[in-house]
């Protein structure tokens, strides 16, 4: 009984123990900075911060330098970056989207770029596969924007064509990895071929 008593105390301690390194952004009349095991690490200077990455990196903004990634020192990183709305793009499903010279690819948690920048437009990735569209018009109404026609594909991620651009609409892929697509003005079910299965 003493043998189990004492392994579920160094269970909770080195549950502490772990949950303790944790680093935390946390807000502040100066703005953002991070603290880790209640110690402030990184000083309050953000504008916005978000969670590290299990790699170590943050994406923060300040008015100064803009949007951009750090490391837990605070060091800005030279990973690049998509800004979307106020913000960077969130990680979703390890990968989060940049734009260089007009088009776009991916980073994963690293920062490290995982995906070629190659795509006139797309989206984030949902059950491992993001949707493509290319040859599209920008339609501009006020602060937004909208794209006019073109074609759909989607890809994997490693970046491969896995279903070409011939689709007038491709929606986001659900669990069964089926999607609702639009071709020759007809409404279908696909799968993750870019085969007709409905």
């Amino acid at each position: 009984m003493k043998k189990i008593f004492q392994l579920i105390v160094l269970l909770l301690i080195t549950s502490c123990n772990s949950q303790s390194k944790e680093i935390i952004p946390f807000e502040t009349d100066k703005g953002w900075g991070y603290k880790q095991d209640g110690k402030i690490i990184i000083q309050p200077k953000f504008g916005i911060a978000s969670e590290f990455t299990k790699c170590g990196i943050a994406a923060v903004g300040d008015g100064k330098n803009g949007n951009y990634y750090i490391d837990k020192t605070g060091k800005k990183l030279n990973i690049p970056i998509l800004e979307i709305g106020n913000f960077i793009d969130d990680f979703q499903e390890n990968y989060a989207r940049f734009k260089k010279d007009g088009k776009l690819g991916f980073v994963n948690e690293c920062g490290e770029i995982v995906i070629d920048a190659k795509f006139e437009s797309v989206t984030p990735f949902k059950n491992e596969i993001a949707i493509v569209h290319r040859g599209f018009e920008v339609i501009k109404n006020g602060p937004y924007k909208t794209q006019k026609g073109g074609k759909f594909g989607a890809i994997d991620k490693k970046g491969n064509l896995i279903i070409p651009y011939k689709f007038d609409f491709i929606s986001e892929f659900s669990d069964d990895k089926t999607a609702t697509a639009k071709i020759d003005n007809k409404d279908v079910t696909i799968n993750s071929k870019g085969e007709v299965v409905k």
